[in-house]
């Protein structure tokens, strides 16, 4: 994940966002994971990693391993490409 200062309240909230959401453009997976990467890492300042992993999951009603796997499986990002100016 990279270390980008996004302010997730304010993006969520914004109506271009709003529309993107309604029109199915948005990864609810993905931003959930992109929410749980940035909680651990508020997280991990106070508590241990098993302690964080346990609270995110019980935060998400995801696993353990569901929680571990978001954190520290390397993925590769989605990419595609939109024929916008044909």
């Amino acid at each position: 994940m990279e270390n980008q200062n996004i302010n997730l309240e304010q993006l969520i909230t914004n109506p271009i966002f709003k529309t993107f959401y309604a029109i199915g453009l948005i990864d609810e997976i993905a931003l959930r994971n992109y929410i749980i990467k940035s909680e651990y890492s508020k997280l991990r300042r106070t508590q241990s990693q098993l302690s964080a992993i346990f609270d995110l999951s019980e935060k998400y009603h995801l696993s353990y391993d569901a929680v571990h796997t978001i954190l520290f499986r390397k993925r590769k990002t989605k990419s595609f490409h939109l024929p916008l100016f044909n």
